[in-house]
């Protein structure tokens, strides 16, 4: 980690762009709210490009937003911090369909982006880029678990530490997920945040039914401070107690039916028998999400917790011959173990649906302890 002025790599695009981050723990809905931050910009007639981030390739998040015909780039093998020349390559491909605005979404184990992230963008690129205020998106289910020690999981405690320096870094805080909570749910989540976050904007949305977008983006499109809360150590050890506990699988399986097959009972039935998986090794199911995609159409599934169903969206693509599934999980088990798991799912349930399944491509790991480029600790 080094403090310098020499950019490492020169960038160039032919108009200021507005870059947005949006950060946030698992389960946040991210994804979802980039994408309806993004459908909103191109309503006002902006060009608008993506950057997602995971700690391998074969990401659901770049195949379900590649369907709204935006440009799109992933930054692989680690977080925007320890992968910086990555994150710049992967802009540079974006830029190169010179964008007005550019959604970057770090990894959701990310926390001291500011430090490592957007100060360095601000000292090295500060006339290609104009940054926005730093949201965090924030799911109630976590909130509940993690700043309100309502019934926490071990999951919840392990990471906590992480989850509360998302929060301590964020210019805005997002409450996703409106939909789910009451009046009274949301008004005790919203005043908590105000409570332990008393200088902050809070904000409430629902990016799925899309209440309270058109609020957020006023903010992060306005001429604001980015980047002002800089954490001032950079504390990873909560990573090496959390990471223990997590696994990372990213997996790309060929689907071919004989001769026909349901691809929504398809998705159904994997995360039912991934989540059994889970639960008969002790394991939490941490987030699963998954997208299908035949002709250009895609479908988007996922399960956000051990006692949760799933969840679908994009396109139901109907009875299909065949389909590419891109599979995410994140579960409380260690790498190979997962990897095992997750492939005997994959052939089960193929088999149960007459299905041939051929994995593709199969990555497990374990989060390691970040080790960015830059570290810069003085607001730009």
């Amino acid at each position: 980690m080094s403090e310098q002025t020499v950019p490492p790599k020169p960038i160039t695009s032919a108009k200021p762009v507005h870059l947005i981050f949006v950060g946030g723990f698992l389960g946040a809905g991210k994804t979802t709210a980039m994408a309806a931050l993004a459908r909103r910009l191109l309503q006002d007639g902006l060009n608008v490009g993506l950057v997602t981030n995971d700690h391998a390739d074969e990401m659901v998040d770049a195949a379900l937003v590649s369907q709204f015909g935006m440009p799109v780039a992933e930054v692989s093998g680690g977080c925007f911090g320890c992968e910086f020349n990555d994150l710049l390559d992967a802009t540079e491909r974006v830029l190169q369909q010179e964008p007005d605005v550019l959604i970057a979404e770090p990894v959701a184990s990310c926390a001291d982006t500011v430090a490592t992230v957007i100060l360095p963008l601000k000292q090295f690129y500060g006339s290609v880029f104009r940054i926005a205020p730093f949201s965090v998106l924030i799911d109630p289910v976590r909130l509940y678990e993690m700043l309100l020690e309502e019934n926490p999981s071990e999951f919840a405690r392990s990471f906590a530490p992480i989850f509360h320096r998302q929060l301590e870094e964020a210019d805005i805080l997002v409450l996703n997920k409106a939909d789910k909570l009451s009046t009274e749910e949301a008004q005790k989540l919203v005043e908590a945040l105000r409570q332990h976050h008393p200088s902050k904007p809070v904000l409430t949305i629902s990016a799925k039914r899309g209440d309270g977008v058109d609020e957020w983006m006023q903010m992060v499109m306005q001429e604001a401070p980015a980047g002002s809360r800089v954490l001032e150590k950079a504390d990873y050890s909560a990573y090496e107690v959390g990471g223990v506990k997590l696994g990372w699988l990213n997996a790309s399986v060929q689907l071919v039916g004989e001769p026909f097959f349901s691809a929504r009972e398809y998705a159904d039935l994997l995360l039912r028998r991934l989540r059994e998986a889970a639960l008969g090794r002790g394991s939490e199911v941490l987030h699963i999400k998954l997208a299908l995609y035949c002709h250009g159409r895609v479908m988007g599934a996922n399960l956000l917790g051990s006692d949760t169903e799933p969840v679908f969206g994009g396109e139901d693509l109907g009875d299909v011959r065949q389909a590419m599934l891109v599979l995410n999980a994140r579960l409380g088990i260690d790498p190979p173990t997962l990897g095992g798991i997750a492939a005997q799912a994959v052939y089960d349930v193929a088999k149960a649906l007459r299905v041939d399944a051929e994995i593709l491509k199969l990555h497990t790991v374990k989060p390691s302890v970040p080790c960015p480029a830059f570290r810069m600790c003085n607001p730009v």
